[in-house]
């Protein structure tokens, strides 16, 4: 293996850590939006099952989603911490 070949892999390496660290601190709220439209749909509230099981009482307003501020709200009201 040349020198190139070594430090190409190296950036690599270091490169995949950096987008690995910044997906691991990505926000509850914007990894539950999976399309990226704003809000939280009851199909998007699967992937948590606080959030599922308390969907009434995360959808404050009662529009069909849960918007940043009312999955604040639920989010320390509701959800254990280990799942924030």
């Amino acid at each position: 293996m040349n020198t190139k070949t070594i430090k190409l892999a190296a950036l690599a390496l270091v490169t995949a850590g950096f987008v690995t660290a910044a997906v691991a601190g990505e926000d509850a709220f914007t990894a539950l939006d999976t399309n990226a439209d704003g809000s939280i749909s009851s199909e998007e509230a699967t992937a948590n099952e606080a959030l599922y099981k308390g969907w009434e009482a995360a959808d404050a307003n009662q529009d069909g989603s849960v918007d940043a501020a009312e999955f604040s709200a639920f989010e320390a009201k509701v959800m254990p911490a280990e799942t924030k």
